[in-house]
């Protein structure tokens, strides 16, 4: 299974993002990326599924949750 990491900007927002996507049937889980992977200083991010990523953007799209790179 190949997974992606959402960057976000604190763990507040992250924690935010979490449950919108959970309650919409995409499973993520909160991680602190390697500073080596965040150039712009991302310290949290949702890991999931590379399947689901496409659906997951659109959630947070729509509800106007911020997020930053994909690693």
């Amino acid at each position: 299974m190949e997974t992606r990491i959402l960057t976000m900007t604190s763990q507040t927002i992250a924690m935010k993002a979490k449950r919108l996507l959970e309650k919409n049937g995409i499973y993520v889980r909160i991680v602190r990326p390697s500073p080596n992977l965040t150039p712009k200083g991302c310290s949290f991010g949702l890991q999931t599924d590379e399947r689901v990523l496409t659906s997951a953007l659109k959630y947070l799209d729509l509800n106007d949750i911020p997020y930053g790179e994909i690693i």
